[in-house]
């Protein structure tokens, strides 16, 4: 299939039928060697946690080539048995391209080639908090005009024990990938107006993620959607990356109380349903970290009748059918007749009562995210 590219910002540009190739200056074999393969991490323990990852050099007996096969065996997991299928997954697709490359060089030896065919498999830990997020890199070098490079994604749920696919980050029914989507189309344009990057534009141009899309979590926190050579840009691009602002999908994130937490960056002032309201008492953050907010003002802005049980210290938000509450000095609040535990005592202060963050969605049953201009963003 033909492939029609936007040339951008490099040397030249060869036009052969329908097809644009852009022509990258000193743009070298070596040069896209070094991109596709990664750093390796080896025996590192993960921070804040018992997982480690080690390296396991692996050297097939095949003559007459270049190996440099390294690939991460995971230690520490909760569950063992888990863990162990999990290496021998990574293990297991390494093995399979080895025996392949093998297969390739003993078709070559026949025909008594010049170059020397090369295998190079090395990983990168990308994040390692609640997420382990690793990229392995493999590349092949059996002839042509350059080699062959692909990525593979693990990503790991290190309390529940799991890989998990990028739908898993997001809340049930949330509309992510339009999202990303644009976030990803918002990125390809500003790169072409930019003249910094090649993308396709016919048939094998980006049109849209799936629920199994490629990413990983980068040691900020940021979800990073990635793609292979040749599916959306030309080979030499390498591997697309498209970073998504944290601030574009912290209201769909299932856990989206960090990313809240670390973008707020005005106190005095929320958004509620749309109508930005200057807050009388501001909000601010706990000795844990968290982001407290006044329980009254934000009530009384979504129409709650709030009210005040001093004999047992309860903050109380009615309205219609729908009841709410916090227990000052307790980790303990209500919805309708069940108790809800946020990991943060509501606090009492100057006769004030703050809640912490995650009331609005854990209790309330609203929605939070941040604006450009780092404001809270209540809808309800």
């Amino acid at each position: 299939m033909n492939k029609k590219l936007i040339a951008i910002g490099l040397a030249g540009c060869l036009a052969i039928g329908n097809m644009s190739i852009v022509l990258a200056d000193k743009v070298t074999e070596v040069d896209i060697k070094k991109e596709l393969t990664g750093p390796v991490l080896i025996s590192k323990e993960l921070e804040g946690n018992q997982v480690k990852v080690e390296t396991e050099i692996i050297k097939p007996n095949i003559s007459g080539v270049e190996l440099d096969v390294k690939i991460p065996v995971i230690k520490g997991l909760k569950d063992s048995h888990y863990q162990k299928e999990l290496n021998y997954l990574i293990r297991t697709q390494t093995e399979n391209d080895i025996k392949e490359f093998e297969e390739d060089v003993k078709e070559l030896k026949k025909l008594n080639i010049e170059w020397k065919p090369q295998m190079i498999v090395g990983y990168d830990v990308k994040s390692s908090e609640d997420i382990l997020s690793i990229v392995v890199d493999t590349y092949i070098f059996t002839g042509g005009a350059h080699g062959s490079s692909r990525r593979d994604y693990y990503n790991i749920d290190i309390n529940k024990n799991q890989i998990i696919q990028l739908s898993d980050l997001f809340k049930k029914g949330s509309d992510f990938k339009s999202i990303i989507n644009d976030e990803i189309n918002k990125e390809i344009n500003r790169q072409i107006a930019d003249e910094a990057k090649s993308y396709f534009t016919d048939d094998e141009k980006f049109v849209t993620i799936d629920d199994s899309h490629s990413f990983y979590i980068d040691k900020n926190g940021n979800i990073v959607v990635t793609f292979q050579p040749y599916e959306i840009t030309p080979w030499y691009m390498g591997h697309p990356e498209f970073k998504i602002p944290n601030k574009s999908i912290s209201h769909i994130l299932k856990d989206s109380k960090a990313v809240i937490e670390d973008e707020v960056a005005n106190f005095n002032k929320i958004i509620i349903n749309g109508k930005e309201i200057k807050l009388n008492q501001p909000m601010f953050k706990s000795e844990k970290g968290t982001l407290m907010v006044p329980f009254r003002e934000v009530g009384e802005s979504l129409d709650f009748k709030v009210t005040w049980d001093g004999e047992n210290k309860v903050a109380n938000m009615n309205k219609g059918t729908i009841s709410a509450g916090a227990y000052v000095g307790q980790d303990k609040y209500y919805f309708s007749k069940a108790f809800v535990y946020l990991g943060e005592e509501a606090k009492l202060i100057i006769g004030t009562t703050f809640v912490p963050i995650n009331f609005i969605e854990q209790v309330l049953q609203g929605v939070t995210s941040i604006t450009n201009d780092g404001i809270l963003n209540i809808k309800y």
